[in-house]
């Protein structure tokens, strides 16, 4: 075989489809969005979701696809990048109907989509990365379109300063991680994460330790795993607030597959110790997430801090998931919860914000009188974040527990139980201002179908996957394959 037919076998366009039919979108959709006027500017928005629900039809064969390579061995094409694909395109879908209303009438309304899509395609791809290269570039594909959600709307000033720190940590934790991925090259000389875990073999360890390290601050950005937490909570709260659910969720995601992978195919049978190292980083990450969201009087903040704290939980299943069969599954489950009610939490604070311009606690105050339904959702949400039964987050909670039992990691598990007991204060703290103390204000919350569709499917998939988890854990089951 020449060159040439090598590259044309390694060119599976089959391969990227999803992305292909994103990142199309998206760039069509630049120079429409600038010419939208008027009741066309909805358009981008409308395409964009169309988008999206075909990248999903095109994704779900994957589920059931045997793992192969595609690209001379640089992208992978498994049920594993499947299922967290799926995941990441619902999660933009729920983002995309929320900020449609949200910036509905708006000049912000046909140049959301653009960036919206564009910061998809980079996490899907992160999820099938197997090289190094390809790694770093999706990485800068999620981060760099998510500084521009935050900053949509220019001349407000928290948001400025919000998307000033989001770049200046985002790029400073890419440019260490890419460091630490030169290291890996210079040891094994590949590019190749299952090439990597096959030659650091006789590495030195202490090296490969320093890698570990270096390439853990890129992915713990992503992740807001503390110590690299810190540009969370100002984001988060100087952003919109679809911005902010769409930025707890989807980089998030990729993140958790991203790593996964990496630990999996480079660093096999716990190379560089990073199980413990996983283990002590969910612990410090689930307490302290825990306790700084006790004295929040923002939701976007308590928000950010509660996922903070999310992470550490799902962080716990991660340190065992190379000795723990059911860790994967558990981690995929609590991932579509957390998607779930983290969307539908920041969807009604996304309407209670327009309708006041703020996102503090006395503004859902007597909310339950006023506005019972998306009171309602917001209490929903909150309950399963807090873990209680028969929600969603109760079911992934008892999953990541029992993994990390598993796993040998008893005392983390008590923790991580501990750490649920605090959490769920400061829940039922915002729940009792919603429907114990009574209202300042009259007003309800900003209307709008995309708000609605966004609350609907997301409290329905809360409740279903809480009171039947089997078919969400089947899902995880199936995404749990992936290329070795």
């Amino acid at each position: 075989m020449n060159g040439g037919q090598a590259m044309g076998g390694c060119m599976d366009l089959g391969a990227v489809l999803p992305e292909m039919a994103l990142a199309g979108t998206a760039l069509a959709l630049v120079p429409l969005a600038g010419w939208a006027r008027g009741r066309w500017r909805r358009l981008p928005a409308a395409i964009a979701l169309l988008a999206l629900l075909a990248a999903m039809g095109v994704t779900v064969p994957m589920l059931t696809a045997p793992p192969r390579e595609a690209f001379c061995g640089t992208y992978a094409v498994d049920p594993f990048r499947g299922f967290y694909q799926l995941v990441i395109e619902a999660g933009a879908l729920v983002s995309l109907l929320s900020l449609a209303s949200h910036f509905r009438a708006s000049e912000q309304e046909p140049q959301y989509p653009v960036a919206l899509l564009m910061a998809t395609v980079g996490a899907m791809g992160l999820t099938a990365a197997t090289d190094l290269g390809l790694i770093v570039l999706f990485l800068q594909m999620v981060s760099l379109p998510s500084y521009l959600l935050v900053l949509l709307v220019r001349g407000d000033a928290p948001a400025q300063e919000a998307t000033l720190k989001y770049f200046l940590y985002g790029a400073a934790a890419l440019a260490v991680m890419a460091y630490g991925l030169t290291f890996l090259f210079g040891l094994t000389g590949s590019l190749n994460l299952r090439a990597i875990g096959a030659g650091l073999a006789g590495a030195d360890r202490a090296w490969v330790a320093l890698a570990f390290g270096l390439v853990l601050v890129g992915y713990g950005f992503e992740m807001t795993l503390v110590p690299f937490h810190v540009w969370a909570p100002d984001v988060f709260q100087g952003g919109t607030a679809p911005v902010s659910g769409f930025v707890s969720v989807v980089p998030k995601v990729a993140a958790f597959a991203g790593l996964l992978r990496f630990l999996l195919e480079a660093l096999p049978n716990g190379l560089a110790a990073w199980p413990a190292v996983l283990a002590l980083m969910a612990a410090a990450t689930m307490t302290f997430g825990n306790l700084v969201a006790l004295r929040q009087d923002s939701l976007k903040r308590l928000l950010a801090y509660s996922s903070i704290a999310q992470a550490g939980y799902m962080l716990m299943a991660v340190a065992v998931a190379g000795q723990v069969p059911e860790a994967l599954p558990a981690i995929g489950y609590y991932l579509m919860a957390y998607l779930l009610m983290n969307l539908a939490a920041f969807t009604v604070v996304a309407q209670v914000e327009r309708m006041f311009g703020s996102d503090s606690l006395a503004t859902v105050r007597g909310l339950g009188r006023r506005a019972s339904w998306p009171a309602a959702a917001l209490t929903l949400a909150l309950l399963s974040l807090a873990g209680v039964p028969p929600l969603a987050g109760f079911a992934g909670k008892v999953f990541l527990l029992l993994a990390a039992l598993d796993g040998g990691l008893a005392p983390l598990a008590l923790l991580a139980a501990a750490n649920m007991a605090v959490a769920l204060y400061y829940y039922a703290a915002v729940v009792a201002e919603m429907f114990f103390r009574e209202p300042e204000r009259i007003e309800a919350v900003a209307p709008g179908g995309g708000y609605a569709w966004a609350v609907g499917l997301c409290s329905l998939g809360t409740l279903a996957f809480g009171i039947a988890p089997g078919l969400a854990r089947g899902l995880a089951q199936l995404g749990s394959t992936l290329l070795r």
